[in-house]
């Protein structure tokens, strides 16, 4: 199935700003290949990620595009600037890029701005409980081993959060919260946000060598926060 104008903005803007800064860190092309493998075949997602490989090439492709209906541009910018935060901030060469593709898209500059500090409110919610679910998982056999320790740190060293806030979230290391109490907060959020937020917490059921248990643990949770089955074996296979 061909992609629609609405899948082909999301894609060639998440791919622009992910090459803004001229670091693309592996959260960031994870997020872009997860938009693939979930709308396109197997030859249309090589084509796309050769595509999205190659900045020149994409940008070329995004100058081609007819600007998207209004309607579709706010939620458009809030995928790409999900990119931006990927690796804990977003730089000003990101957001020189995602203004540029606001412009493109008929959003002025002081709007998109006002959106992008409204969608880092909502990455620091969404990043307290990426934080105390990643805790529960890496210490749910009551021990955190080195491995399950490394991938914890890295995944905590990336999460977006206020300065003030870090401390608080790395001693979650130790003390990880009820999980009743994360699963609460998750299921206030929207769909999307939850998706995102399981999606960030892959690496630390395979940081256990068995991991059995976290696998069932993960799938519980996804399912008690109306993630489809289907939808989480997907994150795991990745």
């Amino acid at each position: 199935m061909p992609l629609s104008p609405e899948q082909e903005w999301t894609l060639t803007a998440c791919g622009l700003v992910a090459h803004a800064d001229g670091i693309v860190e592996a959260g960031e092309w994870d997020r872009v290949l997860w938009m693939l493998d979930e709308r396109l075949g197997d030859d249309a997602a090589t084509a796309w990620s050769e595509l999205l490989a190659d900045r020149a090439r994409l940008h070329a492709h995004m100058e081609s595009l007819a600007p998207p209906m209004p309607f579709f541009a706010e939620g458009i910018l809030e995928k790409a600037w999900r990119m931006a935060l990927a690796d804990g901030e977003g730089s000003e060469q990101e957001a020189t890029v995602h203004d540029a593709l606001a412009e493109r898209m008929g959003v002025p500059g002081p709007e998109a701005a006002h959106l992008r500090a409204q969608w880092l409110r909502q990455a620091h919610r969404r990043s307290e409980l990426v934080a105390g679910f990643a805790a529960i998982l890496a210490n749910l056999d009551g021990r955190l081993d080195p491995a399950e320790a490394a991938v914890l740190d890295a995944i905590l060293e990336r999460l977006p959060v206020e300065p003030e806030r870090r401390p608080a979230l790395v001693a979650l290391r130790d003390h990880p919260p009820p999980l009743d109490e994360v699963v609460g907060e998750l299921m206030r959020m929207d769909a999307e946000e939850r998706s995102i937020a399981l999606l960030a917490l892959v690496p630390v059921v395979h940081a256990n060598d068995d991991g059995e248990r976290e696998r069932a643990l993960f799938l519980e949770v996804a399912e008690r926060v109306a993630i489809g089955p289907t939808e989480a074996q997907r994150m795991l296979e990745r």
